[in-house]
């Protein structure tokens, strides 16, 4: 009824290597290694591609938020210095017109001149 197999013993048996199959083995590693490398290489390439695109965008993006920025800050510089905003703002500090006749004009080659150095400074003064 039931058929008993009979144990094989096969320990002591040593197998001779294929040396077809090797060949055929190394020829496949040799055709595929530098065939992955490349695959692996042009992939990466492409993703950085696309990284850097990602990043040339965003880079303009941040351009672009900061020259808005630069005109809306010279647009507020030019309006707080406007001479009425000024004249406003001296007023509510309590500053008052002053008379052209009383204004003295100072010449600006006096402060171009240098000091030699043979000229001496007078003492200070008493305080």
């Amino acid at each position: 009824m039931y058929a008993q197999k009979k144990p094989i013993e096969n320990t002591h048996i040593v197998r001779e290597r294929d040396r077809r199959r090797s060949r055929e083995l190394w020829a496949v590693l040799a055709l595929g290694v530098p065939i992955g490398a490349f695959l692996l290489l042009f992939t990466w390439q492409n993703l950085e591609v696309i990284r850097l695109g990602h990043e040339a965008t965003r880079l303009q993006k941040q351009k672009q938020e900061i020259e808005n920025a630069n005109k809306a800050l010279q647009l507020e510089l030019d309006r707080r210095t406007s001479l009425a905003a000024v004249e406003q703002r001296a007023v509510t500090l309590g500053f008052q017109r002053t008379d052209p006749r009383v204004v003295v004009m100072v010449q600006r080659a006096a402060f171009d001149s240098a000091p030699t150095p043979h000229t001496q400074l007078p003492p200070p003064g008493p305080r």
